[in-house]
């Protein structure tokens, strides 16, 4: 995508992004996809290049992708020379470390992701977004050549094949600590989540889905019985998995505090009780976007928590994060970061507006309804919950989501 990487516009972009970031108080993050916009060599010096010239006060954990490799015709030995290649630049604040992303099912927001009995309601099918025999041959690679994995994985039949996977490269050469990662945790089932324990994988989520997709979910795709379940991180964490919460911004608003506050809340957008058992309370919130995800950066001795002999890295909040309410959380004000011992207080003139307002960001539904020339309303749904609808200038009245699926643009 030559558009994209022109370099002053993705320079601009980044500079951009190094600002929320910092103003989320974020001083470590992962990019999980170097190479989605189709040239990894670009993409990456120009990541340097920002970084060095803004001294931005935040390091960039780099992760090649799978699709990039195969769109180009790679091989496994290929990519990994490139990997090799690409590593050399690296520098103390961004770097290759041996991640490697692999891509399991479609994405949560279109319905593409992979599910097991009974499926969707509607009886759509979900997409692979690489066919499984080819996600096993450079899992299987990049596993013997010593690298952590990661694996986008939303639903309980993508969770399922990595799960066979593991188990398979398991048995055929045995690693202690490898970490492999379940990215995004959309569903999976309280036995996947046993087995996924028992063979050292661990779960990176995104609690923003049930927030935001639990009730298109409850009553147009699964039905309630497995949406409100979305993102099970209570039943993770009582079978003993490691968690970390991600953004995938923009897939959810890059704020720490308002994943942990979805995480804590298990509330939807239209104010529908998510699976209260499914909670996580404010010492595993907070663990989750601090040490346990220091964890699956493999840098846990370096960052994630205050003491001595680590990198003094922390965000400085403006409110006892124990003594405000949890519906509060993602408006505590930040003061700044420390990074590496050095304050950065967030300037009150900064041009962006503090990322964590977007919590309660728009219903992408409601605002294509008024886009579209119509009404949004709340009303009671058939399950207890609540459900938006439409009503068209024509006074035809269609389910909002329903009516944002079909007839949204798309990018693909």
């Amino acid at each position: 995508m030559p558009f994209i990487l022109e370099e002053s516009r993705y320079s601009q972009g980044m500079e951009t992004f190094f600002e929320i970031v910092h103003q989320a108080g974020v001083t470590s993050a992962m990019d999980m996809g170097i190479g989605l916009f189709g040239d990894p060599v670009s993409e990456t010096n120009l990541i340097h290049k920002v970084s060095e010239e803004t001294g931005a006060p935040v390091r960039i954990v780099l992760t090649p992708i799978i699709t990039d490799f195969t769109a180009r015709g790679k091989s496994p030995e290929e990519a990994l020379a490139e990997i090799r290649d690409w590593e050399k630049g690296n520098t103390d604040r961004v770097k290759f470390d041996n991640h490697f992303k692999l891509m399991m099912d479609g994405a949560i927001y279109s319905g593409l992701s992979q599910y097991g009995f009974l499926g969707y309601k509607d009886g759509h099918q979900g997409q692979w977004m690489n066919e499984p025999e080819d996600i096993l041959e450079w899992a299987r690679f990049f596993w013997n050549e010593g690298f952590q994995l990661h694996a986008h994985t939303n639903g309980d039949g993508s969770a399922r094949l990595l799960i066979e996977i593991v188990r398979d490269l398991q048995e055929e050469k045995p690693r202690f600590d490898h970490r492999t990662t379940l990215e995004h945790f959309a569903y999976a089932t309280r036995d996947q989540m046993r087995q996924m324990k028992a063979l050292g994988m661990v779960v990176s989520a995104n609690p923003y889905y049930q927030y935001i997709l639990a009730d298109v979910y409850a009553d147009v795709w699964l039905g309630a019985d497995v949406a409100r379940f979305m993102v099970p991180l209570g039943s993770a964490s009582q079978e003993g998995l490691v968690i970390g919460l991600h953004s995938d911004s923009p897939m959810a608003p890059l704020s720490p505090l308002a994943l942990a506050q979805n995480a804590m809340e298990r509330v939807s957008i239209n104010g529908n009780d998510n699976a209260g058992s499914e909670r996580l309370d404010i010492d595993q919130a907070l663990r989750a976007i601090t040490i346990d995800a220091a964890w699956f950066m493999r840098m846990e001795d370096e960052i994630g928590s205050i003491r001595a002999g680590k990198k003094a890295d922390f965000v400085v909040l403006k409110q006892d994060l124990y003594e405000v309410d949890v519906a509060e959380l993602s408006k505590i004000g930040i003061w700044g970061t420390v990074f590496e011992g050095q304050k950065h207080p967030i300037e009150k003139e900064a041009s962006m507006k503090p990322n964590n307002d977007l919590v309660k960001a728009p219903n992408p539904a409601a605002v294509f309804c008024d886009e579209s020339g119509g009404t949004y309303e709340i009303r009671d749904g058939s399950d207890g919950g609540k459900i938006g609808i439409c009503i068209l200038s024509t006074g035809e009245e269609v389910d909002a989501w329903e009516f944002f699926r079909e007839n949204a643009p798309t990018n693909g």
